[in-house]
């Protein structure tokens, strides 16, 4: 049954498979950004702990909050930059540390699927 594609059936497969990965990355952005991201600076504004909502480089605010999220609290240390993932944690919700491993799992899967596309069929 493999043996009956052609080169150009597996590269459309391919590269309907890097899309998908990457629309998957693309929502898990948004949907954490707009559903986790904005009630976390809340709570922290409302703690009066909020150093980062004012700084923004290319959306990377979005995998700040992410990224302290999924790592341990202690992987930080006491004097990290931006935004202190002990209080951070505190402030989250279940809800927020999925959405957050959902979108770095999906970055990390979207690049290493497109590490492998460009690989394969360059």
């Amino acid at each position: 049954m493999i043996s009956e594609f052609t080169s150009d059936d597996i590269l459309f497969l391919a590269t309907i498979l890097m899309f998908a990965f990457m629309i998957n990355f693309f929502l898990s952005w948004l949907i954490f950004a707009h559903l986790s991201m904005r009630p976390l600076e809340k709570k922290l504004k409302a703690a009066n702990k909020d150093s980062i909502s004012q700084w923004d480089g290319p959306g990377w605010r979005v995998v700040t909050y992410a990224i302290k999220l999924v790592l341990p609290a202690s992987f930080w240390g006491k004097n990290t930059m931006l935004i202190d993932p002990y209080v951070l944690k505190e402030l989250a919700t279940t809800k927020d540390k999925t959405l957050a491993f959902w979108l770095i799992l999906s970055g990390l899967l979207f690049v290493i699927v497109c590490i492998w596309y460009a690989e394969t069929f360059s």
